[in-house]
């Protein structure tokens, strides 16, 4: 699951500031998901998953999530400060498995000017990794056999090879297009790029199309046929690779 991006973390929390404030608002709020867990940008019947958010007596923000079939699919419980909306200070989220038990909880949280984050399964931390600021992660992640090994990353999300090739292939091969910069058009367009276990790119996908400027969309489809870069294999939480979805932003901002 797509965690808080803040082009939708920011639109939810400031909407629930004020959703908070009403008592009879408070009862609960529905968004309807695209495959992506994302908000549906081409109507509420066209969905996959449906979103049920509420505020907690203590103010935490409270998000289960359920498929098509009323399966539920995740909970998230999420803690704010009014100084930094879009980012929370704290939350935990439980995934299921379509018969209902808990696979496994992340907690992601920040202290000491860093972002930690812990992945439990039946009690047990089987991923513990701290980042802090543009310093490469550090932590470990426990196999089944009890093993540990070193990681600087959320090994079980897909990920780049070095963020760094990745930011100077763009600064070389990304152009900003005419017709957006007559208009003064800015805007972050989001990809997800489907990797396999071999760390092949088998699918990609514009997330927010129907609400960005059309030449910015394909100077990004542009730019993603000439990356050949490579990418990173997400990880299950017994540490083989697995096929999942890596999401990112590519900013197109006029100076």
């Amino acid at each position: 699951m797509i965690s808080s991006w803040k082009f939708f973390g920011l639109a939810l929390c400031l909407g629930f500031l004020g959703f908070a404030g009403n008592a009879e608002a408070q009862e609960r709020k529905i968004i309807h998901l695209d495959m992506h867990f994302l908000p549906t940008e081409s109507g509420a019947d066209d969905h996959t998953y449906s979103k049920i958010v509420t505020v907690s007596s203590e103010g935490e923000l409270v998000e289960k999530t359920y498929d098509l079939n009323y399966a539920l699919v995740s909970v998230k419980k999420s803690l704010f400060e009014e100084s930094v909306p879009d980012e929370p200070l704290w939350e935990e989220e439980t995934h299921y498995s379509v018969d209902g038990a808990p696979v496994y909880t992340q907690f992601n949280y920040r202290k000491d000017n860093a972002k930690h984050t812990k992945v439990v399964v039946e009690e047990i931390v089987v991923l513990d990794l701290v980042c802090n600021g543009s310093m490469p992660c550090e932590g470990t992640f426990v196999a089944p056999s009890g093993e540990e090994e070193t990681v600087d990353r959320d090994i079980f999300k897909p990920s780049l090879p070095s963020v760094k090739v990745w930011q100077e292939f763009l600064g070389k091969n990304l152009s900003y297009p005419q017709s957006a910069i007559n208009t003064r058009t800015e805007g972050e367009i989001w990809i997800g790029l489907r990797i396999d276990e071999e760390g092949k790119l088998v699918e990609r996908f514009i997330l927010n199309r129907e609400s960005s400027d059309p030449s910015l969309v394909k100077e990004v489809e542009r730019v993603l046929e000439r990356y050949t870069g490579g990418f990173v294999p997400a990880r299950t939480i017994y540490g083989n690779p697995t096929t999942a979805w890596l999401y990112l932003p590519i900013r197109f901002r006029l100076g």
